[in-house]
């Protein structure tokens, strides 16, 4: 039986993706050694027209999944409300403790197993984060109250 919702919301998508790749193409593609302002989108609306052709032949074969209307929707909610808090924190606590405590609230909607593991693996994504972007490759991140430590 034909899944009517997976095939309008894949006709929705590959209309967007079609958007994003005719977009990408006028503003030049470049090569993939020497980008320019396009490729990154049309790389995105080819990406999303063979994600939305998947879902399309498996609604109108009847196969895709039959999941739940919304599943556990308390995670995008709070993701939502991590990253606005996180975008409102950035300059006052810095790019560490922002980006630690992001990492944390993602790791915990993943259902990381411990406590241990998830504090560790926030704080080497915070702090190994910032020593890629800020140390090596000299991006200017916000020090926030760590301004005196460093």
């Amino acid at each position: 039986m034909r899944k009517v919702g997976d095939i309008l919301v894949g006709i929705i998508f590959l209309f967007i993706a079609m958007v994003f790749t005719i977009g990408g193409i006028r503003l030049r593609l470049g090569t993939p050694m020497e980008p320019q302002p396009g490729f990154f989108p049309f790389l995105g609306g080819v990406t999303l027209i063979v994600l939305a052709g998947i879902l399309l032949v498996q609604g109108w074969q009847g196969k895709s999944s039959g999941t739940q209307a919304f599943g556990k929707l308390w995670g995008p909610l709070i993701l939502i409300a991590g990253l606005a808090a996180y975008v409102a924190a950035l300059e006052i606590t810095g790019y560490i403790i922002a980006t630690t405590l992001l990492s944390a609230i993602v790791l915990r909607i993943l259902e990381a197993k411990s406590f241990w593991v998830l504090s560790v693996i926030a704080l080497m994504l915070g702090v190994g984060s910032y020593l890629i972007f800020a140390e090596l490759l000299g991006v200017p991140l916000p020090a926030g109250v760590l301004v005196k430590f460093w």
